[in-house]
């Protein structure tokens, strides 16, 4: 089977542009990354208290270089946490969803400082 030349260009067309324009990587965020674990972790936890006391934390301690959806997070989780002192399990799941979504929204947002 003789190849087809129009194959072969388009393979060597496409593995050149490939090379050309890598895909930018996020920096690193260990505290933004730490948060939506524990926010992770505290949608199944019978106490979801301490998952979510260490979630704020994180968010605090982490840099203010999200478009102020990492502060959106926070009152999401203080909101989460008021609903699971009062045993309000599906509103403390819909904050918790809607931190993680900011969370991820503000690393996305963030670059290079």
């Amino acid at each position: 089977m003789k190849p087809c030349p129009i194959r072969s260009l388009l393979i060597v067309t496409f593995a050149f542009a490939c090379l050309l324009s890598p895909a930018r990587a996020l920096p690193p965020q260990p505290r933004m990354t730490k948060a939506i674990e524990e926010l992770e972790a505290a949608k199944t936890a019978v106490n979801p208290l301490p998952h979510l006391e260490a979630a704020r934390k994180a968010l605090k301690n982490s840099r203010p270089n999200k478009e102020g959806q990492r502060l959106d997070a926070i009152g999401f989780v203080n909101e989460a946490i008021a609903y699971a002192r009062s045993h309000a399990r599906g509103d403390m799941l819909d904050r918790i969803n809607k931190a993680i979504g900011n969370a991820k929204s503000g690393m996305a947002r963030s670059g290079p400082r």
